[in-house]
């Protein structure tokens, strides 16, 4: 599975896991392991400069135990991390990421309501943009758009994806 540029890669894939390492989001820098629990699509993409990294998580909510579903209670596909240090254009390696979404396996085995989505936290991505840019810049490029969401610690813009001609957008 791949784009123009994207290559599917295993969840503990050194190059991603040192890209993973460099973003905010990390929780334990170094681990071998920078995806979540439940299934995860990792995708590595490589440019004139270095790399970039995406990762599409989906839990286990058709486990029905404890733990397995999201806590906000959503029936969505989540780009849980992207990190692109490659020199080429973010939003379409965005983009493209978004096209291969309907390939996946673990998003054609079971209906999930409430799109792709991302959350972005504005304070921690202050530093890494311009001042004229507005948090997530990059998605609402490549045509995201923001829904209301509850505020977390770890995200307080939430960015739900254009999805394809084959599925409705919720």
């Amino acid at each position: 599975m791949g784009g123009p540029h994207w290559r599917e890669v295993h969840k503990g894939d050194v190059r991603c896991r040192l890209l993973a390492d460099g973003h905010y989001s990390r929780q334990t820098p170094g681990h071998p392991m920078f995806t979540r629990p439940g299934y995860n699509l990792v995708l590595y993409a490589i440019g004139p400069k270095g790399g970039a990294v995406y990762v599409w998580w989906r839990p286990k909510w058709e486990d029905g135990r404890k733990g397995t579903s999201r806590m906000d209670g959503l029936r969505a596909i989540e780009c849980t991390i992207f990190r692109n240090v490659s020199g080429l254009l973010s939003s379409e390696l965005i983009r493209e990421a978004v096209d291969l979404l309907p390939t996946w396996e673990h998003a054609q085995d079971t209906d999930w309501p409430d799109g792709a989505i991302t959350g972005v936290n504005s304070d921690k991505t202050r530093k890494g943009r311009s001042k004229r840019s507005q948090p997530g810049e990059c998605f609402l490029r490549a045509g995201w758009r923001p829904f209301l969401h509850r505020a977390t610690r770890r995200a307080d813009i939430w960015l739900r994806a254009p999805l394809s001609r084959d599925r409705k957008e919720p």
